[in-house]
Order: structure tokens, then sequence, then C-alpha cells
């Protein structure tokens, strides 16, 4: 049985919560990757590459929409190629990334050389691997949808077993922890107490 908290809301606080979405709004409209790298400490890294691993993938990403609202830009990769990888823009519009992040969907396709209209494959061949199995789903913090998070098979199609409902929820289930770590990060620091 799930019971509500009960907690009496402080009058005061809660007259604050539209200056505060304010606040976080502002402060997202500014963010570029190394604002979001400062954010996104150890402690969040460390959940995501759990759930990349736990769910069976070779790496994960997390993608952030630029401010111009064209790309989403790898801002953090669990794989040996992130040095290369984080800073890659994938347009809006196009690939399966965009495809999540537009439709506000999970999204797990098992046999990536199928679906040749929806996955594209240019950070495959910049880095030089293949993608054959992909879950990516959608990436939320102060109060709004921020990107997507990602995660990925590599090798020839066939070659691995593919991703399950079960490793979507999963993964999902990793992002909306870290979502809850960030806003209170976020939150923590709108509110002076930050200490670091």
């Amino acid at each position: 049985m799930t019971q509500r908290l009960n907690f009496i809301a402080d009058p005061e606080l809660s007259a604050m919560r539209g200056q505060l979405e304010e606040c976080l709004e502002g402060w997202v409209e500014g963010l570029d990757p190394n604002g979001f790298s400062a954010l996104f400490d150890p402690l969040m890294q460390d959940e995501l590459k759990r759930s990349f691993k736990s769910v069976g993938g070779s790496e994960g990403t997390v993608w952030l929409a630029d401010q111009a609202g064209e790309n989403l830009v790898a801002v953090f990769n669990s794989g040996p190629n992130a040095d290369e990888l984080t800073g890659f823009k994938q347009p809006l519009g196009k690939g399966i990334i965009s495809l999540v992040f537009s439709h506000e969907r999970p999204y797990c396709e098992n046999e990536i050389g199928s679906c040749v209209e929806d996955h594209d494959d240019t950070l495959d061949r910049k880095i030089g691997t293949q993608t054959s199995a992909m879950i990516a789903v959608p990436f939320y913090f102060a109060y709004g949808l921020r990107g997507v998070v990602s995660c990925v098979k590599l090798g020839e199609n066939g070659d691995c077993d593919g991703f399950d409902s079960a490793h979507v929820d999963e993964l999902a289930a990793a992002a909306s922890v870290v979502e809850r770590l960030i806003d209170c990060r976020l939150i923590t620091a709108a509110l002076g107490l930050d200490d670091a």
C-alpha cells in the first residue's frame, strides 16, 4: 500500500514555487555541456553506469537539447570513445534519439540495421562502431523535458541478445532517479543551501 507523505507545507515557501520554477527555467535556458558536466556529479554518473551495465549495454549516453532547439548534444558517455563522442550533435528530426525526444516516449530496437529510415548511423561511422540494439528514454529535469538517455549494444546485428521491456523500464527508472538528484541539487542551490 502506498501512503502519501503528510508534510505540512510552509506557506511562505509554497508561495515561492513560481519563482523557483522561473529560476530553474532561466538556468536551464543558459545550460551548455560544460554547465551540465559541473552539475552531473559522480553519484549521478554511477547511477546511469550501473543501469547501462545491468541491462547488458555496451555503453550509454546522455543527450541534451541545445539552446537553439536544433540538436541533441552528447554530454556524457560511459564507453571507451567518450572523449570523441561527447560534444557530438545529433540534429533533431534525424535518428532514434530525436524520435524519442519529439514524442517523449521510450524506444527499444533490437535490429538497428533493419530500421534504416529511423536510425542515423553518422555517429557510428565517425567513431568506427556499429550499433546493433538501442534503448532510449526521455530525460526530464528542472520541470521539463531536457534530453534523452540512450543505451546501446555494439556489434553486428544478431551477434548479441537484444533488449526487452524490463530493460527499458530499468533505464527509465535510472533516468528518473538522476532527474530527482539533479532537481534536488538545483533546488538546494537556488535556496542557498548548497555547500559545494
